[in-house]
């Protein structure tokens, strides 16, 4: 069955077997980082974005991502954003063992992109589902909190700047006519 997607910001159509779930697609499609863990959706080692949320792509078919945008951590993790919520890891002390690290840093990007301020609830919410040993989960909690912080100074920073450039583009203009 062929399914028209996009890729980590490439249409593609991809061909697979109805029964193939999207991390087995992936994996074929050489999108490493998602991995097969649990194989229920809990250990968070095969998160990936799906239209902007992050899922399990282990308990997904890939006949219900038809016309999706899916990002894996192979794209996610060129861009600010994951810079962000690494820094604000490490700060907190929170480990990156490698097995858990797409569902830590997806479903953090997430719930900030859905929440912009998260509660604490919609944090615990997040992190008890996680079933990865390497983080305990106080710190992964803290590591969310920064990492709200953190996005909203960069976006307070870019905002500024705008600011800063339309000020400069119009007063350049009223000095040329």
């Amino acid at each position: 069955m062929k399914i028209p997607i996009t890729l980590n910001g490439e249409m593609r159509v991809l061909e697979a077997d109805p029964t193939m779930s999207l991390l087995e697609v992936l994996r074929r499609e050489g999108c490493v980082s998602a991995k097969l863990g649990c194989a229920q959706g809990r250990c968070g080692s095969c998160t990936v974005l799906l239209d902007g949320k992050a899922v399990p792509s282990c308990i997904i078919p890939f006949v219900a991502v038809r016309d999706t945008s899916i990002v894996t951590m192979e794209q996610f993790s060129k861009t600010k954003e994951y810079e962000l919520i690494v820094e604000s890891f490490e700060k907190a002390g929170v480990q990156l063992c490698g097995f858990c690290n797409a569902g830590k840093i997806l479903g953090t990007y997430s719930l900030i992109s859905t929440y912009q301020r998260p509660s604490h609830q919609l944090i615990y919410d997040m992190v008890r589902h996680f079933d990865c040993s390497c983080t305990e989960q106080d710190s992964l909690m803290q590591g969310i909190v920064f990492a709200v912080a953190a996005f909203q100074s960069y976006a307070h920073k870019r905002q500024e700047k705008e600011k800063k450039t339309n000020r400069t583009s119009k007063n350049g203009r009223k000095g040329k006519n």
